[in-house]
């Protein structure tokens, strides 16, 4: 089965070229990989030139991380597509046991996702995705049985853990471009209403923290952050991307608590008193809540079997 890697890339010189060996070190050998230069302005271009003709380099003008991927994928010939931001790696068994488990699941499994060790800007390891996320699979490989429902309640690194059948990808319209940020969480949701998902314990991603990027910069900027992702679950919400009455409950809990919490950090982005002991007391008070909401019947645990 060809698989079809796509690695977009914006001024990452010092880090691409790590990302591409990565790809083309996988024991499934039956790849492509596909490098969407977005604009680069540093020396980008020139890295990408020393791998010849063993990589498929498109460029355009700055456009966003979407965009990008969907350029990639555009122009990907294989019946499979895994994304790789290019500064993080892949372990070489990546693919191949993607590709293995989804054969055996069938085309009712419209995707897999495996784990990822993060690791920070010193190379400490800082955990792992499925922990952060509170995805406990009991089995190493195997079938995810609910992805839509627990994804209604948390986040789950998607974007370099993921190999999506092509059909699929086309079938669900890709990446929104309208965003640049949280444009995995996007697609994921609703990818997770097309059917099982697969999913593999072991982490074999390996998920650099940095400190440059338009994605840690906006974790950091937590109103930022909050207000982009009720964005983000409303639009869901009204496209009637939920496919089921707990998921559409969960998301609209969700995105009412954005809400409180945009209003909070505006409060405290005041400073004086009393706006900002309002906006501390409307923050705790939607972290409180969240802790509840964790521990009541109506949240979601890990469903599945393995394979």
């Amino acid at each position: 089965m060809l698989v079809s890697v796509v690695i977009p890339t914006y001024n990452r010189e010092s880090k691409v070229a790590a990302a591409v060996e990565s790809a083309m070190a996988q024991i499934h050998r039956d790849i492509e990989v596909i490098v969407v230069d977005d604009g680069s302005t540093d020396g980008t271009t020139e890295v990408l030139a020393g791998f010849g003709d063993r990589i498929r380099v498109l460029r355009q003008e700055n456009a966003g991380p979407s965009a990008a991927r969907n350029r990639g994928a555009a122009a990907a010939r294989g019946e499979m597509i895994a994304f790789l931001d290019s500064d993080d790696q892949w372990m070489p068994e990546k693919l191949a046991r993607q590709v293995g488990l989804m054969e055996r699941g069938g085309r009712s499994m419209s995707c897999c996702v495996c784990n990822a060790t993060v690791k920070g800007t010193k190379g400490e390891v800082l955990g792992e995705t499925f922990g952060f996320a509170g995805l406990r699979p009991p089995f190493d490989e195997g079938e995810w049985s609910n992805p839509q429902e627990v994804l209604a309640t948390r986040f789950l690194l998607f974007n370099q853990v993921v190999a999506i059948r092509r059909d699929v990808f086309d079938m669900v319209g890709g990446f929104n471009e309208s965003l640049r940020l949280l444009e995995d969480y996007e697609l994921s949701f609703r990818l997770a209403g097309t059917g099982t998902w697969g999913v593999i314990r072991e982490p074999l991603v390996v998920k650099f923290n940095d400190t440059e990027g338009i994605g840690v910069e906006c974790m950091n900027d937590r109103l930022k952050h909050a207000r982009i992702g009720a964005t983000v679950i409303d639009g869901l919400l009204a496209a009637g991307h939920p496919r089921s009455t707990s998921a559409r409950r969960n998301l609209e809990r969700a995105l009412w608590e954005l809400r409180v919490e945009c209003r909070a950090y505006e409060l405290m982005e005041r400073r004086a008193q009393p706006s900002a002991a309002m906006g501390m007391a409307l923050r705790q008070g939607v972290k409180a809540r969240k802790l509840l909401r964790r521990r009541l019947p109506g949240w979601p645990d890990f469903l599945g079997s393995p394979l």
